[in-house]
């Protein structure tokens, strides 16, 4: 590896040039099985291990290849991880386009630009969603004068100092924050990484201060789940405003207290937050006081979400308003038996809790849970409960999570909201 003197770090790895032109007939090629090489030319930007044909064992985690068919004609170039079963994710489909800080340069542009255009208001977005915008491996979120990065492949990771970089040149007065904390950053052979990359001379670089739909909340970046607040919601919050007037609402799986805010905005008399972290509890207390509302009209509950769901149910306490928002429960399509039974079990439970006449609304983050199977399971606890209910509206996530077709896992959010008998 060569580095460049002071100043910004440019660094040439092998089969990758920052600041030069790499064409994708140098790099090494990685020869695809007959046939596999179908879905590529059709836009999907993943390379399974069983289906490659060539010795790639010993290339190294990162570096660029160019994929070719088994008769030898290019398909598409990308970065190579021999330790992951998706072997290689593709950069472009161009035989001449070459892989180098302009083309991540173009493409990150594009992407900050395309949600700016589409709505030119909002300061808080997820201005690169990984293979929707064609870079896999990345995702920033903006949080208003916060860039949080996420690095999630062994190949973005080479990448990394430019990307610092052209987002410091995009947005040269904003705090920018490494959050590559990621399950998929181990299986790629890469430690977690959370730290302030550029500081933009704020005293208190770490946390942050943004408004989502008119409401004040506080972030703490160094010290919150993904990159510091779930942005993929905030659509779908809105659905609270007519269903809440004067209810007891009960926001379960509550983190920073999203949900459970916005119904208190939208009119809610009572909201109850049920948390695993008390760190994340007492943050919605601080989230709580700076909206100015009345203390004594929330409560808090430290603990496991299931258990205590299962508590209350079992006592009898009713609510207008039960809100669901779990982690994923399925993590990979052989864990999607037991994801269903704690799906079904959370859902049964709040649905014991909803009042007639009141409301559920339950999400899912389960890629692998695809959305008619999340209705069913909800309908087969609801027949459990002994309870009829009425869907009234599904979404999905926002704009700014954009589904690239044809790679349908980039598709994942899911949230219903059901009318309960």
């Amino acid at each position: 590896m060569k580095c460049s003197g002071a100043g910004v770090v440019l660094c040439i790895l092998p089969g990758l040039v920052y600041n030069g032109r790499v064409d994708p007939e140098t790099l090494d090629a990685v020869i695809l099985k007959p046939g596999e090489e179908l879905r590529p030319l059709r836009g999907d930007l993943w390379i399974y291990d069983n289906e490659i044909a060539s010795r790639v064992s010993g290339m190294t985690p990162g570096t660029c290849v160019r994929i070719l068919s088994h008769r030898g004609h290019f398909v598409a170039s990308g970065y190579i991880n021999p330790r992951s079963k998706i072997t290689v994710r593709i950069l472009s489909h161009d035989p001449h386009e070459a892989i180098d800080r302009s083309l991540l340069q173009r493409r990150i542009e594009g992407a900050d630009r395309l949600r700016r255009s589409l709505r030119p208001e909002n300061r808080c977005y997820r201005m690169v969603y990984a293979e929707a915008d064609r870079l896999p491996g990345l995702v920033i979120d903006r949080f208003d004068s916060h860039l949080v990065v996420q690095i999630t492949t062994a190949g973005m990771e080479r990448f990394k100092d430019d990307i610092f970089s052209i987002l410091t040149a995009l947005h040269p007065r904003a705090v920018i924050v490494e959050k590559s904390i990621s399950g998929a950053r181990g299986k790629e052979g890469l430690p977690d990484i959370n730290r302030i990359v550029v500081d933009a001379g704020k005293r208190k670089a770490a946390w942050g201060r943004v408004r989502i739909n008119g409401i004040r909340f506080n972030i703490d970046f160094l010290n919150s789940q993904k990159t510091g607040f779930f942005l993929d919601q905030r659509d779908n919050y809105p659905l609270l405003q007519h269903i809440v007037e004067g209810e007891d609402v009960l926001d379960v799986f509550s983190y920073a207290g999203a949900w459970g805010l916005h119904a208190r905005r939208y009119g809610a008399r009572h909201v109850h937050f049920i948390e695993i972290s008390q760190e994340n509890l007492e943050l919605t207390r601080e989230n709580v006081a700076l909206n100015g509302w009345d203390p004594l009209t929330f409560d808090y509950t430290a603990g496991d979400a299931l258990g205590l769901l299962k508590e209350m149910s079992q006592q009898g306490v009713e609510k207008g308003v039960v809100i669901l928002d779990p982690p994923a429960f399925v993590k990979s399509k052989h864990k999607l038996r037991d994801g269903l039974r704690g799906y079904k079990e959370i859902n049964l439970r709040a649905l014991r809790m909803v009042r007639p006449g009141g409301f559920l609304i339950s999400c899912s983050c389960s890629f692998f849970l695809q959305p008619r199977r999340f209705i069913q399971v909800i309908a087969e606890a609801a027949a459990d409960a002994r309870r009829a209910v009425k869907l009234i509206a599904f979404r999905g996530q926002p704009y700014d999570h954009s589904i690239l077709l044809p790679l349908y896992q980039s598709e994942y959010l899911k949230c219903a909201l059901f009318f309960v008998y």
